[in-house]
């Protein structure tokens, strides 16, 4: 599973959270919950990619809307 460290500002905070690219969309420029990783910036957008893709595993996403994303698709067996 390819994976997107993603910076995000909320209330005036800044969170860093682990999101999950979509690779069948666009062709992985975004990711399950929807934001663009290489056209964001935090400036603009309250978002914005962190380095680059990765590889990992579910266990590794820290986004509650990628994870609730992807718990829906499952419920589809």
């Amino acid at each position: 599973m390819k994976l997107q460290k993603m910076i995000y500002r909320h209330d005036g905070k800044i969170i860093k959270l682990v999101c999950a690219v979509n690779l069948f969309y666009h062709g992985g420029e975004f990711t399950f919950c929807g934001n663009a990783i290489p056209d964001n910036t935090l400036e603009l957008n309250d978002c914005e990619a962190e380095g680059e893709e990765f590889e990992g595993m579910l266990k590794d996403l820290t986004c509650s809307s990628c994870i609730n994303f992807i718990k829906y698709v499952k419920e589809f067996k």
